[in-house]
């Protein structure tokens, strides 16, 4: 596997099946993929779920169950005859190692098959030339395999960035806040004996995980809106998560706001990336007087929940010229639901504040539903495990060369 097998990524269905191996493979990606998302159930259940007969239901379960990825649960008492045994997800043995490259400083992280962060660090940047950020992630990879070393068996490497990425997966096409231009991705990340790398941009690579663990748990429509050091959004249609013929799908910086803001890197004023990022907030809130030079986004949050009036009413300002952009988006892509993230939809009223402007500006609002991100603070790390994580579950046994279904 390689950079490049990041291309395509589908969030639901297995494999597509040509061979009697690519029907093994498929049944048990289909089979642990269900558990995932339906949670646990037992084998009668999955097969009525996934129109396959028993005997196949049995046969894959009991490898899956044998290899460690699914065990069972308590038994549940039946209406009638015996008590039915349901199928979990196995423990957290294996484990991706992941990278973020944010704005200001590098996650690295390791998180299980279950997407749970079982280790954050954060290491902020030295340099930005990418000599020495691959020198960083070396170094910080490092550290958190070794301090992680009893956590389990490594399945790779998945790392994520804000900025637009090549299709090919090979290149960091623009990466501003770095000021990084054609930057070749092999270049930065370690070899890892081998083992399968994947890369991609951290919205999207967020979206895949809201479907698998999150907030869009199951859903196949949805569209995923970040708010952080960055602006961005994800659109999920019929289980495919869509990138454009360029991989540059999702942006939303230059959306026009009612608001002035700083003068854009397009040289245009009232752009959304000027006004709505954590830094365009944190900008207005010194000038305004609320946080003092150098405060950040989280001091900021503390002043907001305190109660102060003038903090929540800048930070409503914003919240409301995304809900605004976000109904452009619905208006034209008819999602199925809104999942905004970021650590400043954490604060009280962001998300009342969203949705009156959301409400009022498309007719849709009444059928699409806004619910903020499952991971707060540590969807960075999340959503760059989740380019492995969704290859994963789509043919576990590529993972697993051991078991033959």
């Amino acid at each position: 596997m390689s950079l490049s097998d990041v291309r395509g990524l589908r969030i639901s269905g297995p494999p597509s099946l040509t061979t009697s191996d690519d029907l093994r493979r498929g049944n048990a990606a289909s089979v642990l993929r269900a558990v995932l998302v339906g949670g646990p159930q037992a084998r009668a259940e999955l097969a009525d779920r996934l129109a396959l007969t028993r005997a196949t239901i049995t046969r894959v379960a009991g490898q899956l169950v044998e290899a460690g990825l699914l065990r069972e649960g308590e038994p549940r008492r039946a209406a009638t005859g015996r008590p039915m045994i349901p199928l979990e997800l196995g423990d957290s043995e294996r484990v991706a190692a992941t990278v973020h490259l944010g704005v200001t400083e590098i996650r690295i992280g390791i998180v299980s098959i279950r997407g749970e962060v079982l280790l954050e660090q954060r290491h902020p940047y030295r340099q930005h030339d990418p000599e020495s950020v691959a020198e960083l992630i070396a170094s910080g990879l490092d550290e958190a395999l070794e301090a992680s070393s009893a956590t389990g068996r490594l399945l790779g490497l998945s790392a994520s960035i804000g900025g637009w990425i090549d299709p090919s997966g090979e290149t960091i096409v623009e990466y501003l806040p770095l000021e990084w231009q054609n930057v070749p991705l092999p270049s930065l990340l370690p070899d890892f004996d081998g083992l399968p790398r994947y890369f991609d941009q951290l919205v999207r690579g967020l979206a895949l995980a809201e479907s698998m663990f999150g907030a869009a748990k199951g859903s196949s429509d949805f569209l995923e809106i970040w708010s952080g050091n960055i602006l961005g959004s994800a659109f999920v249609s019929e289980g495919v998560l869509r990138r454009g013929p360029r991989g540059g799908a999702g942006g939303i910086d230059h959306f026009p706001t009612a608001l002035e803001g700083a003068v854009c890197s397009c040289g245009r004023t009232g752009c959304l990336g000027t006004v709505a990022t954590d830094s365009a907030i944190t900008d207005a809130a010194v000038a305004e007087g609320i946080l003092r030079p150098g405060g950040s986004m989280r001091t900021l949050l503390e002043i907001a929940r305190d109660g102060d009036r003038q903090a929540n009413e800048l930070i409503g300002a914003r919240a409301r010229e995304l809900g605004r952009a976000a109904a452009l988006m619905v208006d034209l892509v008819n999602p199925g639901m809104v999942v905004v993230a970021g650590l400043v939809t954490t604060a009280p009223g962001y998300l009342e504040a969203f949705r009156s402007t959301f409400s009022s500006a498309t007719q849709q609002a009444a059928l699409t539903p806004v619910v903020t991100s499952a991971f707060g603070d540590l969807a960075p790390t999340v959503a760059s495990a989740s380019f492995l994580l969704d290859a994963f579950f789509h043919d576990p046994l590529a993972f697993e060369p051991k078991i033959t279904v």
